[in-house]
């Protein structure tokens, strides 16, 4: 993963694949290595861009305090940088407040966004006192009792659990403090009715607490559709990322077929002539039996 300058941080990053960008947005302490398996399965036929915020795996520390304003804008300047116009969302749990920020501040850059187990605001007391815990232990500069159980919870097995591990050791500890800090405080709930981009939003079955959370963003949010994980929790980018990927794919498609149906009649009578004569009459088969996503 390169070095790129953004925003006065040298961030990490890594992009793969062509077609349609998906930024990738980690939670607090842990970097972007969560997603390995979801780029791995997305890159086939999308572009992924995975990179660490400032101050965790390996970015450069930020000097100004982290706030989630500051990641979002960080996210839009990467995009500049890599000159990617426009692109989705996906986060996973805390970054889920950083994707709002930035849904709500460049409307204009953002295709929609992928929600795995996300949240408007952390109300529950569950998820509050991890934080909490996790400041308390960013103040004493106790990197172990952080990285440890984040690393453990988000691992399937020895070789994930030790690169995780790995990844937090990295990280600036006062800027995961920030990070935390600031998500305690943050609430998009009353301008949610403001994101008019299409979100995916996905939960594991078990994970009671973003089960709440998740409702919230359904009551919320105009334009959305919405999936439970069958017999997963909270780490759905681990253990869930093969379901997951074939939801997110299918949901990518009926979102471009969706844009391409708004185009000037002219162009998508050309782009139908194109496509039906592109196409063996066994593959225009399956593609009709594709499942649509609304």
């Amino acid at each position: 993963m390169p070095l790129i300058q953004v925003n006065g941080v040298d961030i990490h990053y890594h992009m793969q694949g062509k077609g349609t960008p998906i930024v990738f947005l980690h939670p607090p302490c842990i970097g972007s290595r969560v997603f390995t398996y979801m780029r791995n399965d997305l890159s086939q036929d999308h572009k992924t861009v995975l990179f660490d915020f400032r101050g965790h795996g390996r970015s450069g520390s930020s000097h100004a305090p982290i706030t989630i304003p500051l990641l979002a804008e960080d996210v839009r300047q990467l995009m500049d940088r890599l000159d990617i116009s426009k692109a989705y969302l996906c986060c996973y749990s805390m970054s889920s407040v950083v994707a709002l920020q930035a849904l709500l501040s460049y409307p204009d850059r953002f295709l929609g966004g992928i929600f795995l187990g996300g949240t408007a605001e952390l109300t529950g007391w569950k998820s509050r006192a991890k934080l909490k815990a996790g400041v308390w232990a960013g103040k004493m500069r106790a990197r172990e009792i952080i990285s440890i159980p984040l690393a453990w919870v988000n691992a399937d097995n020895r070789e994930t659990f030790h690169r995780i591990r790995g990844e937090t050791r990295s990280g600036d500890i006062e800027n995961w403090r920030q990070y935390m800090e600031s998500g305690l405080a943050y609430s998009a709930v009353n301008r949610l009715k403001d994101i008019h981009q299409p979100m995916l939003l996905l939960c594991g079955q078990k994970d009671k607490e973003f089960k709440g959370y998740m409702k919230v963003l359904q009551n919320g949010l105009a334009n959305f559709s919405s999936a439970y994980i069958p017999g997963l929790k909270h780490t759905l980018p681990i253990d869930g990322a093969e379901p997951i990927g074939d939801l997110v794919r299918g949901w990518l498609n009926a979102q471009k077929r969706q844009r391409e149906d708004f185009q000037p009649a002219a162009m998508r009578e050309e782009r139908q002539q194109v496509a039906f004569t592109a196409l063996p009459s066994d593959q225009q088969d399956l593609d009709a039996q594709e499942p649509y996503y609304h």
